[in-house]
């Protein structure tokens, strides 16, 4: 007889540090960036409504709008030629009234999470929307150096990260970038104060890409790509619905119990990664 997977019904909770303000810092506004971005919007919209505490959201990108973007990322004609970070932060300002900054430069540590908080350390998620391993090492670079030299078991700094193939994808999210027996990340069986980085648990994300592309396929849109069936047209999308929903079950609902999400597009499976030690301990050694 198979046995029953019980591990959601036996993982702690999420259960992040209490915080006088909350920082989103979206890094990447293409693809998937420029989806979860309204998304995250929502979110801070709702925790506004229920807190009195300030909640920001700052978008770092360098690039601007092309024609190729507009098929698979959450932008129109009319804006080809702006700045992707600065559009989707205009729109979130003017519908939601909610303070959103921008950056339309790469993501630099030093400027965008250490020197915009104000002379106080708020509660910072970093919203990974990447789609390369030198700008994820950026990101593990930060989340080590902010958080590196403190041992309290309630981080100040998460990282959720989201990444994607032709059609499948996965979403992680964590603190800590350096190893820690299974059990340090509990307090007790029921709550979980901090969880291993998505570098931990996906090296591979840091190291560069092994899949060699022909000359004529480099040479292709977005809009081909998707065409020959290289880029589903829905994957970001769904890598974007995946982060909103991990963050609002962390911030709004309180029940967040999963680490890491996978799903698959074209064969409708998805799979997740529960809050457990066995489950954390699992994931980890299989990533050496």
């Amino acid at each position: 007889m198979k046995n029953i997977d019980l591990s959601f019904s036996q993982a702690a909770v999420v259960m992040p540090r209490e915080y006088r303000s909350l920082r989103f810092i979206v890094i990447g506004a293409g693809g998937t960036g420029s989806f979860v971005i309204p998304a995250i919007a929502r979110l801070m919209f709702e925790l506004k409504q229920r807190q009195s505490k300030p909640v920001e959201m700052l978008i770092v990108d360098p690039d601007v709008v092309e024609s190729g973007n507009i098929p698979r990322s959450n932008f129109c004609a009319a804006e080809v030629g702006r700045f992707k970070a600065q559009t989707l932060a205009e729109r979130i300002t003017l519908a939601w009234g909610l303070e959103c900054q921008y950056a339309n430069e790469p993501f630099e540590s030093e400027r965008h999470l250490w020197a915009s908080s104000g002379g106080y350390r708020p509660m910072t998620v970093i919203v990974g929307c990447v789609d390369n391993h030198l700008a994820r090492r950026d990101i593990h670079l930060a989340v080590d150096k902010y958080s590196g030299y403190r041992s309290s078991e309630a981080p100040e700094l998460w990282w959720i990260d989201g990444g994607n193939s032709r059609s499948s994808g996965q979403v992680l999210i964590g603190s800590n970038t350096k190893k820690a027996k299974p059990e340090g990340y509990f307090t007790g069986t029921s709550i979980c104060r901090s969880l291993p980085a998505p570098s931990l648990l996906h090296p591979d994300l840091l190291d560069s890409e092994k899949r060699v592309k022909s000359d004529d396929l480099d040479r292709l849109s977005c809009p081909d790509r998707i065409r020959l069936g290289e880029q589903s047209l829905n994957i970001n999308q769904r890598v974007a619905v995946e982060i909103a929903e991990m963050l609002s079950e962390m911030f709004l609902t309180r029940s967040l119990r999963r680490f890491a999400s996978y799903f698959d597009l074209e064969t409708g499976t998805s799979r997740s990664l529960y809050c457990t030690p066995d489950q954390i301990k699992s994931a980890i050694s299989q990533k050496k």
